[in-house]
């Protein structure tokens, strides 16, 4: 009998250590958006991508949980568009709801940065 309790007992021990784990992160939109929202989703997307800070709409992630942002288009003397001159990929960027935080995603470096102050629910 007790030979049985051993193999059961650590099996039991085992289920509940996986339990503990984080839960997996969900696709999410903002509750709000605000100024103080814009900014920290502004800083989040440079610190992990770098270069200057983007512009966002109000509605960023109001309705869909994927942001991609395009390169500006470089332009001649002339104001017009230099053909071959922009062969940058847009940037994809996920908000996500895990473990009741705001987290944004950034798919090409595989980095998520959490959004202290931002609020969001599950899309």
């Amino acid at each position: 009998m007790a030979k049985l309790l051993l193999p059961l007992a650590t099996l039991l021990a085992l289920g509940g250590c996986q339990s503990v784990d984080s839960e997996p992160a969900k696709p999410a939109i903002l509750t709000s958006v605000n100024p103080s929202v814009i900014t920290t989703l502004q800083q989040a997307i440079q610190q992990v991508k770098g270069g200057t800070l983007v512009t966002l709409a109000d509605s960023v992630f109001t309705k869909r949980s994927e942001l991609l942002i395009d390169h500006a288009m470089s332009k001649g003397s002339d104001g017009r568009v230099i053909m071959g001159a922009h062969n940058i990929k847009s940037e994809k960027f996920i908000l996500q709801l895990r473990n009741n935080q705001c987290e944004l995603y950034y798919p090409k470096k595989e980095l998520t940065t959490v959004l202290e102050g931002v609020t969001c629910k599950e899309l």
